[in-house]
């Protein structure tokens, strides 16, 4: 019923949405301009922040704007989604170039200008779990049928890849042309590879309370689908916490948002989690800065665990689902195949490995290898690259 609803919907209100955009565009003429969107965070990601000052050193005429608004924000707001929505319209009307790094119902369910160029950068370093079209019709992707209505991932000039190896998922995830794709890995490549001295002392002098015990592990998994799989990982990150304690290790975990949303309704079950005494929660920390400090990292189905290789931290899999999770989702990269000795469905025996078995770092650095390609030019970095690449694209 929902999802006739939404078909429906989208199907007849578009010639009205592209009626009203294109009055719109009429108001506003081109400018030198480049407009980022995201629906990720209400922050700016530091992927914009680095592209957005790289255009501005290769080019000081050149106007950026910023649009980031979450899903949550946008839903918690009366007419939020519209809102938001005609914000961003109004800014890639008068923009040369658009930057995304997620799903932009502004840029995909509305008729572009020929001349507008859109990079769709996504939001990890890697794709581990499949997404967007290619997980379209399973347990824990959308109905086909809406994302057709909604025209989901359509009117992109170029896409980021980070490596040949992942071309073709990209290529399929995001139904684009090969000759779209260009391979080059996120701005936060270079300060994940290249930490900066300054900046990790100001992360560890503003997070002191973090360094009482050792050694620190960042737990960062992907989201569930629904209510159960949430309930299962409540308990599975309970048995990870325990078994934390038990070796003297402080355990840092960090929540997927759709997650975290999910969870909420079991209020209880998060009470307890926040008794325990070695488990920090959802501290109020930048991702980034906690890959900089911890001195593991434990993901299962994140791109998370790419970003972890860069920064050259030790990535552990906690596979507690793994059966069920490839058999709904799916699996561009499969840890238990890759690095398989970094991968346990069990708390105690991952908990265990950091004290006795010690992760090979050449088994770690091939992993990276494998999937993720340095900048080819070493002398320019990722986000200088790809503001080329913008520059290029709006001459």
């Amino acid at each position: 019923m929902k999802v006739t609803f939404l078909v429906c919907a989208a199907t007849l209100l578009r010639p009205f949405a592209l009626v009203y955009y294109a009055a719109i565009k009429l108001l506003r003429p081109v400018q030198h301009k480049v407009t980022f969107i995201s629906r990720q965070s209400d922050s700016t990601p530091v992927d914009f922040v680095l592209l957005a000052a790289a255009l501005t050193q290769l080019d000081r005429s050149l106007k950026i704007k910023i649009l980031c608004c979450s899903e949550a924000t946008r839903s918690t707001r009366f007419l939020g989604q519209l809102r938001q929505t005609s914000r961003e319209l109004w800014h890639i009307a008068s923009s040369s170039a658009v930057v995304l790094d997620g799903y932009a119902l502004s840029i995909s369910f509305f008729s572009q200008r020929k001349e507008l160029y859109v990079l769709q950068m996504w939001h990890t370093l890697g794709v581990v779990k499949r997404i967007s079209w290619q997980a379209v019709d399973t347990p824990g992707g959308r109905d086909s049928r809406i994302a057709q209505a909604f025209r989901m991932h359509a009117n992109y000039t170029a896409l980021l890849a980070p490596s040949e190896a992942l071309r073709e998922n990209y290529r399929h995830a995001f139904r684009t042309a090969r000759a779209r794709i260009k391979l080059l890995p996120l701005p936060r490549y270079d300060v994940l590879r290249n930490p900066d001295m300054n900046r990790l002392d100001m992360i560890i002098a503003n997070h002191q309370e973090f360094f009482a015990a050792t050694p620190l592990v960042f737990y960062a998994p992907t989201f569930r689908d629904d209510a159960e799989e949430s309930r299962q990982w409540i308990a599975a990150l309970k048995k990870l916490a325990q078994a934390a304690e038990a070796q003297g290790v402080t355990l840092i975990a960090k929540t997927h948002l759709r997650e975290t949303a999910l969870a909420e309704g079991q209020n209880d079950e998060l009470a307890q989690l926040s008794d325990l005494p070695n488990l920090i929660l959802n501290p109020a920390v930048d991702t980034l800065d906690l890959l900089a400090i911890v001195d593991h990292v434990i993901t299962d189905y994140s791109g998370i665990s790419f970003e972890a290789a860069v920064s050259g931290k030790p990535v552990w899999f906690y596979l507690y689902d793994y059966n069920d999770y490839v058999s709904k989702r799916g699996l561009n990269v499969d840890p238990m195949q890759h690095l398989p000795a970094a991968c346990f469905a069990d708390a105690r025996e991952l908990m265990d490995a950091f004290i006795h078995s010690p992760l090979p770092s050449a088994a770690q650095e091939q992993f990276l290898h494998n999937f993720i390609q340095p900048p080819e030019r070493v002398h320019i970095t990722a986000a200088q690259q790809i503001a080329r690449l913008v520059l290029k694209g709006i001459q």
